[in-house]
């Protein structure tokens, strides 16, 4: 079985209880232990074992890609990337980066989701600003501390953990609305995998 995010699930919650919703999209986005414990993750992945070589699967996705409109994207040797059409990709659709790796079991098509590079280029800017910024309040508070002043910038230090932990979290929550393009992605990957026959004995 392949470990990590499995598209099934979200084909049958997509439609149900918002709770549920919620609850499936931490579980997708949460990389599985074998304590059956994890975190959720800002670009979640997966791994699917291969029964065909790498190279007659990514050679099948890209016939796959030719053939349907729907869903666009580019092969090179050992790796690819999936993404939604121009017309109907947003600012949080998701990019499926595959690539070919090997495990003491065999090859594996090893997949990670992510926002578009700009978003997540963006993300990462916020995060070092805030960053940077809870540093600077911590230095200054404790430098205020020292002179015998009220140290009110090291209020600064939770606040900036406050926002890390809200930008993450809306990233996680950005991710989940999308969650049908995500499947969407996978689908089409595992249709590869599924139609890529085994090498000859």
């Amino acid at each position: 079985m392949p470990r990590g995010w499995r598209p099934q699930n979200y084909s049958v919650v997509v439609q149900s209880d918002p709770k549920v919703i919620i609850g499936a999209i931490v579980c997708a986005m949460t990389r599985s232990t074998p304590a059956g414990r994890g975190t959720p993750r800002m670009r979640p992945t997966f791994e699917v074992p291969l029964a065909a070589s790498g190279a007659d699967v990514l050679a099948r996705l890209n016939i796959l890609l030719q053939s349907d409109a729907t869903i666009v994207g580019q092969v090179l040797q050992d790796h690819a990337v999936l993404q939604l059409p121009a017309a109907r990709r947003t600012m949080l659709s998701p990019f499926l980066n595959l690539e070919i790796a090997e495990r003491e079991s065999g090859q594996v098509l090893k997949g990670r989701f992510s926002p578009h590079p700009n978003v997540w280029t963006g993300f990462m800017a916020v995060y070092v600003f805030i960053g940077m910024a809870g540093v600077v309040s911590s230095w200054y508070g404790l430098a205020q501390w020292t002179l015998g002043k009220t140290p009110w910038m090291l209020l600064g230090l939770p606040a900036s953990i406050a926002l890390i932990a809200f930008v993450y979290g809306a990233a996680v929550i950005g991710q989940g609305l999308t969650a049908d393009e995500m499947y969407e992605l996978r689908a089409l990957v595992d249709r590869a995998v599924r139609e890529s026959p085994p090498p000859a004995e």
